[in-house]
């Protein structure tokens, strides 16, 4: 309870409410566009473009806060935290206007040859955004959006 009450102090005016309750909603139901349509449908349908204006990077942290805050919780996390933070991340950036790309990976799991693993995460300028650079290069990159 503790977690949702400084959570919920972040929440200073209406933007910020509005903000947080896009990215709840969104976390509701992205699993089941997931579920029924293609990757590349998915992210077609949720890329609004790389909105025109400046950059807020206070903005943005909001964005990521909330949206890290929201997937603390185990039924936002069905699908993998990873994927549901880029996806929801990959879409409200490039509202505010950073021109984020999506990236999706995968790698060999410790020791077992037939086992993988996936991941995915944002890129802005070639470089990976708001992850750990050096866990993105263990990944063999599978698919991009946009190309």
């Amino acid at each position: 309870m503790s977690k949702l009450l400084r959570m919920m102090r972040r929440l200073r005016n209406p933007s910020d409410l509005w903000l947080f309750l896009q990215i709840f909603l969104m976390l509701i139901f992205l699993p089941r566009r997931i579920r029924r349509q293609s990757l590349p449908d998915l992210l077609a349908g949720i890329d609004p473009g790389v909105a025109p204006g400046a950059r807020d990077e206070a903005k943005l942290r909001k964005t990521a806060g909330f949206a890290d805050s929201l997937l603390k919780y185990r039924p936002f996390q069905r699908y993998g935290k990873c994927l549901m933070r880029s996806l929801v991340l990959f879409r409200f950036l490039r509202l505010q206007g950073w021109p984020v790309e999506i990236h999706f990976g995968v790698r060999r799991t410790d020791g077992h040859r037939a086992d993988i693993t996936g991941h995915s995460w944002l890129v802005l300028d070639g470089a990976p955004f708001l992850e750990d650079e050096h866990q993105q290069n263990s990944f063999a990159k599978t698919y991009s959006y946009p190309h």
